[in-house]
């Protein structure tokens, strides 16, 4: 599959075999009122998923929303996916007022745009508002700073692929960390801002604007205090000095450490494991693992359950020096009744494929370092599995809690 965001049209309760194929891949994708801004990328059609009719149908669905076409879109919600992840801003398209802008929100692995809200992996964005114009009003799932904040439009975009020339930038002005080129997208923020630990929380100024109620302040890559070169060299004697405390201190605490995993071992069981709740980032030698949501489905696109699909949307950051790979055979998912299943693999029938394009997991092609990238795992269990939990591979004393 090609990089670039692919559009879901679909009216909400219809079976999922009744609606159209995804189309795509587009860029510079724009939610307005009632009306879609979209461009193809690369400038070409292609049936990617050998739909056929049904394809030329989502086709027109396309020309008809962005007005290419008259008549206007058939089907009211759309469902936006990309395998290099979907990045979004709540945005005043085009402008002038828009001074204090939102900071991107992403990567989803699915976007849902319906008549009444937004979702994202199933959590809640924003809601509807407004009688004689289309708003959305924000929930404060990006963080608490955004609750009640109003804007209209919605812009898209994939890891490469950029927001629509007629988007401002978020902190316009503002000093960066690092410059970088300017073809290229910007730097996602983390999907969830955590709100600072307070004692008690003072009263708010109304006057306030976006980026101070979120308390961004600019940085520099290094402090500017300098230590004195003398004070250096006295350090750096003193801790060469001390290399060989240092070490027999490590030693130390290595024997101790490992008295009870090797206790446990010759008993014949496995190291002592901890059970963590989702949201709790864990990490190996060369990944970061971050549980997102968790749900049940009998049927995925055109492939049907023998008992119930779990997905589990999974943020997966490649800490290495270089370019890696992530297979769902890194995962396993353990019942409390001690039944252990497999993730389905990238073959599967479960993700999007000629054989299933309504299908809307797709496994990721690559996994750049230092960036999150949603993994959707799908797991195929009875359907009265209870108390599940996700095992990783090279994390295997640390187990996330997924009911």
């Amino acid at each position: 599959m090609e990089p670039g965001l692919y559009l879901t049209f679909f009216t909400e309760g219809e079976p999922m075999d009744g609606e159209l194929p995804p189309v795509g891949p587009l860029e510079h994708v724009v939610v307005r009122d009632r009306s879609l801004m979209a461009d193809l990328k690369d400038g070409g059609w292609s049936d990617i998923f050998g739909a056929g009719p049904r394809w030329t149908e989502a086709k027109h669905e396309l020309q008809r929303a962005t007005g290419r076409e008259p008549g206007g879109a058939k089907r009211p919600d759309l469902r936006i996916g990309g395998p290099e992840g979907v990045y979004l801003r709540f945005v005043s398209f085009g402008e002038a007022a828009e001074h204090d802008p939102i900071p991107e929100l992403g990567p989803y692995a699915v976007v849902v745009v319906g008549q009444n809200g937004v979702e994202a992996d199933g959590d809640p964005l924003a809601t509807r508002m407004g009688t004689t114009k289309h708003l959305w009003e924000l929930t404060g799932v990006g963080g608490s700073a955004f609750v009640g904040v109003i804007r209209p439009d919605i812009a898209f975009r994939t890891r490469s692929t950029t927001y629509h020339p007629e988007i401002k930038p978020f902190r316009p002005g503002a000093p960066t960390r690092a410059a970088a080129p300017s073809h290229a997208p910007a730097a996602p923020v983390p999907k969830r801002v955590a709100e600072p630990a307070r004692t008690q929380r003072q009263p708010e100024d109304p006057g306030l604007t976006l980026r101070e109620r979120v308390g961004w302040k600019p940085t520099t890559a290094r402090s500017s205090y300098a230590v004195p070169e003398p004070e250096r060299r006295e350090w750096g004697g003193a801790a060469w000095r001390l290399r060989y405390l240092i070490i027999a201190a490590l030693v130390i605490l290595i024997g101790v450490f490992s008295v009870p995993s090797i206790r446990s071992l010759l008993n014949g069981g496995g190291p002592t494991s901890e059970t963590v709740a989702p949201g709790t980032a864990i990490s190996s030698p060369g990944w970061t693992y971050n549980v997102g949501s968790v749900r049940r489905v009998a049927r995925i696109g055109a492939s049907q359950a023998r008992g119930t699909y779990m997905v589990v949307q999974i943020a997966v950051t490649n800490r290495g020096p270089g370019a890696a790979q992530v297979s769902p055979s890194n995962f396993t998912l353990v019942a409390a009744s001690g039944e252990q299943y497999a993730a389905q693999p990238t073959t599967s029938g479960v993700y999007s494929s000629a054989a299933n394009p309504d299908s809307s997991y797709m496994w990721p092609a690559d996994f750049p370092v230092g960036r999150p990238v949603v993994v959707p795992l799908v797991f195929e269990v009875n359907a009265t599995t209870s108390g599940a939990q996700l095992v990783i591979l090279d994390v295997p004393t640390t187990r996330i809690r997924l009911e």
